[in-house]
């Protein structure tokens, strides 16, 4: 008769040196193309105030950790433990059925750039090819902009002029100008005045 128990003792899995906090939040930056505490919670999904706490208790976001790991193919070794490649592979999973898009916020007339975020393939179905796409946060909205339509007739767009980004309302008109409406506001502006990012989709 076998004794299990003796088995059992000396297949004991013990706890790993889980790593959290900075350490953890700095790596999943990494994997989601991030900057700060801003970029990586949106392309998570949660506030700025959670990712706080576990710098502040230096906790370990089991959940997300995994979340992303499943989204990625990112190892999981190497981002609760610091150990190995990132990627076991060597590089990102292409079956993981996600779309990573660039992500900017429109603020003040800058457009910062907050590294990625991903999506879910079949959320995106309908829309231009993810080359052609962008995200940019502007107030309080998420817009997607279709940088391969350029070319103004009528309707929302992502323009920048003077050094200054900002989303306008466009419509063409005879001679080569266009009617802005801002705020509520009509201006006439001549067309190569204008630099036209992409169309607000």
């Amino acid at each position: 008769m076998v004794d299990h128990s003796d088995m059992n003792s000396q297949h004991e899995i013990h706890p790993f040196a889980y790593q959290g906090g900075k350490d953890v939040t700095q790596r999943l930056e990494k994997v989601l193309n991030t900057k700060g505490n801003m970029g990586l919670a949106s392309a998570l999904g949660i506030s700025k105030a959670t990712i706080s706490t576990w710098h502040q208790r230096n906790q370990t976001p089991f959940e997300i950790v995994v979340r992303v790991h499943l989204a990625t193919g990112v190892s999981l070794k190497w981002i609760l433990l610091g150990e190995g490649e990132m990627y076991e592979s060597g590089k990102p999973s292409v079956e993981s059925g996600k779309v990573e898009l660039p992500y900017f916020e429109l603020k003040n007339g800058d457009l910062i750039d907050n590294g990625k975020m991903f999506f879910d393939a079949k959320f995106l179905e309908g829309m231009p090819e993810a080359e052609h796409l962008m995200l940019v946060e502007h107030e309080g909205q998420k817009l997607f902009v279709d940088t391969s339509n350029k070319k103004v007739i009528s309707g929302k767009y992502l323009v920048s002029f003077d050094g200054l980004s900002t989303v306008n309302e466009l419509h063409r008109i005879p001679g080569d100008k266009v009617v802005s409406i801002f705020n509520g506001f009509e201006r006439d502006i001549e067309i190569e005045k204008i630099n036209v990012l992409g169309m607000v989709i």
